[in-house]
């Protein structure tokens, strides 16, 4: 079932030119029965804003959706619903196989819908990919086979199983639109169950369930069937495909059309949204800055060729409205699917559409707050927008001016300086930034000089800094503030954003360790270098040893947990990969134990053993010392009651050295507060 159908026309107004600025993406689509508003798709995603004892949907849940619906996209996507026990293979993840979880979706869906949007729900089972912890349960799948990722083996599912779940997709679908949901997608992707049981990799089956190509359609076929059955013609059904899972035997492309030809030529299927990979290759699934933008594009347009009329939806790393315009200008997709954009910028489609296309929040692909969040065993987060997870008390919708302008004065240009000015002068307060370096940024810019990828990490600082300077707070750069300075600006508050300095290392020759800081921005001597990991573990000694191996090092990463420990499992598979196709080599569970003349003793922390690594300089990623003095020093003050009527606060890492993200959440926090 091939097609070549043209793209969208856009929409033109009698002069004959454009009626927005993107005007396919903010056309209307048909979706089998119903039309949404636009092109631009909140995708289904784990948020883990469920209850987790219940597993129903929550409040929280419905206003971040809800959000995203009020910011102007077309159509909003719940994520994963678990259609039977066995499916909940992680925590935070919603069910949908009981009655009782009905008024929770429905509250969900009458929040989108009040919103303009239509609302549709994902069914899904895990499948291997998970754990049995969640819901104390085997994990179901094809064939007895322990997925790579997760290290379970699952049961292989009997005839009676299938038939089981095949009733509960049905039973599903029957509930989500009970509730009140405009559509739904089956989850077909992704290494979950029926991508288990459409691929090779996974399904090892000799029935009639596995084996040729029909064979491993026969249970997403009779789903599809089973939940079309159900809901009817009047509720739209879609599916999402991996196009390709990057792992041996795991589905191409190819195979991806074949599958989709083959479920479209048997059943109604209202649109196919086309993503890429599993658990084994999950690096891909939501691809990180190190990729470049739109990756994964082009298996859109691959798939389209099998899908006829019916809509073709594009995912993976689609950031700006130009990107996703040109994507259905050339004919790839016919709509975009955003998870991480919408996240940074619930108001991306509005400010898209209504001309504010500079005051778009970008996504940075960092996977810090958004991957790092589950990572932890906590609800997701943004790095750039601290309202994700509390859209009912600090949404765009809810900003509400203070009750009495103040003059704020912000000392510290980093992340938190700049979030901190930028919240104030969104709620009516008068800012004056002061920044001791003639260039605002922080510690960012250092860390995203590390490799030419990490340059999009400076975006989260340029857009505070475009937006601070729109709002008109004074900014001062190449004032390095002291007591004095902060209080002769006559300040109702202060709020202190001085940052870290590098740490060190106690180590006897701990002098001769140059910092990363250093590393980066000035380079070091020598061909051979240890690179000491205090224990950190994440971004900033990786990017170093990146960075050192790109300038000709032969470097040596000594760490005392194992290397990327605190990343993510999205960004750590293709950093340990890059740094190993640089020649770096790990010594894991070894600490710094001194820096000799010929090179660094490391220890390692299971046995207690020394020994010597030569080197020519050794260079630490060391923790963080707050730069607290002018803090401590204004406090001194305000205690003594020499400034008694200046609020005092400390954001960022003066208050504790930490990450961006928490620098940010400091200062959104204490400046909403104000």
């Amino acid at each position: 079932m091939s097609s070549d159908r043209p793209p969208p026309q856009p929409d033109v107004a009698e002069n004959g030119k454009p009626v927005l600025p993107y005007p396919l993406l903010f056309q209307p689509l048909r979706i089998g029965p119903l039309e949404i508003r636009n092109r631009v798709i909140f995708a289904g995603h784990g948020s883990r804003f469920v209850d987790w004892h219940s597993h129903h949907l929550t409040e929280r849940q419905g206003h971040y959706l809800a959000e995203r619906a009020a910011g102007g996209v077309g159509l909003v996507i719940q994520g994963s619903s678990m259609v039977h026990p066995t499916g909940l293979a992680a925590a935070g993840i919603n069910e949908v196989y009981s009655d009782a979880g009905i008024p929770a979706y429905a509250r969900v869906a009458e929040m989108v819908q009040a919103e303009g949007a239509a609302i549709f729900g994902q069914l899904s089972h895990l499948g291997r990919q998970g754990d049995t912890f969640a819901a104390h349960r085997e994990l179901w799948a094809p064939s007895a086979v322990a997925d790579p990722a997760s290290r379970v083996v699952p049961h292989a599912m009997t005839g009676r199983d299938i038939a089981e779940l095949t009733d509960c997709y049905s039973d599903a679908a029957r509930r989500l639109v009970a509730a009140g949901f405009d559509g739904l997608e089956v989850y077909l992707a992704h290494g979950y169950l029926l991508c288990e049981f459409l691929s090779r990799f996974s399904n090892r089956r000799s029935d009639g369930y596995g084996g040729s190509p029909a064979n491993r359609c026969r249970l997403p076929l009779e789903v599809l069937e089973a939940v079309r059955a159900e809901v009817g013609d009047g509720v739209p059904v879609g599916i999402r495909v991996s196009a390709e899972e990057f792992v041996p035997g795991g589905l191409t492309p190819g195979e991806c059309s074949e599958v989709v030809a083959h479920l479209m030529a048997r059943t109604r299927v209202d649109y196919v949204s086309v993503s890429q990979s599993n658990y084994a290759s999950i690096d891909r699934m939501i691809p990180d800055m190190s990729y470049p933008r739109a990756p994964f594009a082009h298996y859109a347009g691959e798939v389209r060729q099998a899908t006829g009329d019916v809509p073709t939806f594009a995912v993976a790393r689609l950031v700006t409205p130009e990107q996703c315009e040109e994507l259905l200008a050339t004919g790839v997709a016919d709509a975009v699917c955003l998870v991480r954009p919408l996240i940074a910028d619930p108001e991306w489609a509005s400010k898209a559409a209504g001309g504010r296309r500079e005051d778009i929040r970008e996504c940075i692909s960092c996977n810090v707050g958004c991957r790092g969040g589950p990572h932890r065993g906590s609800p997701i987060a943004c790095l750039v927008n601290p309202a994700v997870g509390e859209e009912a008390r600090w949404g765009f919708r809810r900003l509400q001016p203070a009750g009495r302008s103040r003059r704020v004065v912000v000392i510290g240009g980093g992340p938190g300086g700049l979030k901190a000015a930028e919240t104030a002068e969104l709620v009516g307060h008068e800012v004056i930034l002061l920044e001791a370096s003639e260039q605002l940024g922080g510690q960012v810019l250092v860390a995203a000089a590390a490799m030419p990828y990490r340059d999009e990490f400076a975006n989260s600082v340029r857009h505070l800094e475009h937006q601070v300077r729109k709002l008109g707070a004074e900014v001062r750069t190449g004032i390095r503030a002291d007591a004095a300075t902060a209080l002769a600006e006559d300040p109702s508050c202060v709020i202190v954003a001085t940052g870290s300095l590098p740490g060190g290392f106690d180590v006897p020759g701990g002098e001769l360790v140059r910092s990363v800081h250093e590393a980066v921005t000035a380079g070091v001597a020598g061909p051979r270098v240890v690179l000491a990991d205090a224990g950190e573990a994440g971004w900033k000694v990786c990017t170093a040893a990146e960075n050192l191996a790109a300038a000709g090092h032969e470097v040596t990463l000594v760490t005392p947990v194992s290397v990327g420990a605190s990343m993510d499992a999205f960004s750590r598979p293709p950093m340990l990969r890059r740094l190993r196709a640089a020649g770096v080599e790990f010594l894991e569970y070894h600490t710094l134990s001194a820096v000799r003349a010929t090179g660094a003793e490391v220890t390692e922390t299971l046995t207690g053993t020394s020994r010597l690594l030569p080197a020519d300089s050794v260079v630490g990623a060391a923790y963080g010392v707050a730069d607290d003095t002018l803090f401590a020093e204004l406090l001194t003050l305000s205690e003594a009651g020499k400034a008694p009527e200046v609020e005092l606060h400390a954001v960022g890492d003066c208050l504790a050295p930490r990450q961006a993200i928490d620098a940010i959440w400091d200062a959104f926090r204490v400046a909403r507060s104000l």
